[in-house]
């Protein structure tokens, strides 16, 4: 039996999926600079075409990578927490969520921290670094958009609530991965989660 045939069949999507998870094995074992298409098909075990297919070129894949993670978690932080009638209350236990997410992988975040970096300062890259800041955001709108329709009374300047909740999430994932300091992390959140709450409410 050959290798094609004992090989399922994936669509686009899936195989896409299997590529990023390969991605993001490299990226976990041997850095940024490992980053390639051609790597990326060693470790999922396929021709190099086949990435080149699935992605055309590395901006591409980058771009696709930093989407995929950072759609998963706006997911895992946002959508639960953001119910409680208080706004401040319901940001403070999303970005603990957020929180809890850099904590379970934070070899993962470092990784996506340095690619962030790295892709910023590439002209071929940056694109996919606005891409996935974009998306953040459009997510993180969609949340509070919806929480403020549930709670009209509760006066939120929407767009204020979203950058500051945004900027906050990207310093509380910096500050804790340079001082991976679990004690202080709460009330660093509380902190945050106050000053949002302060400047978006009406």
């Amino acid at each position: 039996m050959s290798d094609r045939s004992a090989r399922p069949y994936l669509s686009v999507a899936e195989r896409r999926e299997v590529l990023l998870d390969a991605a993001v094995a490299v990226l976990r074992n041997s850095g940024v600079e490992a980053l390639s298409l051609r790597t990326v098909g060693e470790r999922a075990g396929v021709a190099h075409r086949v990435v080149s297919y699935a992605f055309g070129s590395k901006a591409e894949l980058v771009k696709a990578l930093l989407v995929r993670e950072t759609s998963s978690a706006v997911d895992a932080s946002w959508r639960a927490p953001l119910a409680d009638p208080g706004f401040g209350a319901s940001v403070e236990a999303a970005l603990t969520a957020y929180a809890a997410v850099i904590r379970e992988d934070p070899r993962l975040t470092e990784s996506l921290a340095a690619l962030t970096a790295s892709a910023r300062m590439s002209p071929d890259l940056s694109g996919a670094v606005r891409s996935e800041a974009e998306l953040a955001r459009d997510r993180i709108g969609a949340l509070v958009t919806g929480w403020a329709a549930a709670h009209p009374d509760a006066g939120i300047d929407v767009d204020q609530a979203v950058t500051g909740i945004h900027a906050a999430a990207e310093g509380i994932a910096a500050w804790w991965l340079s001082t991976r300091d679990d004690d202080r992390l709460p009330d660093v959140v509380r902190t945050f989660s106050a000053g949002i709450a302060a400047s978006a409410t009406r």
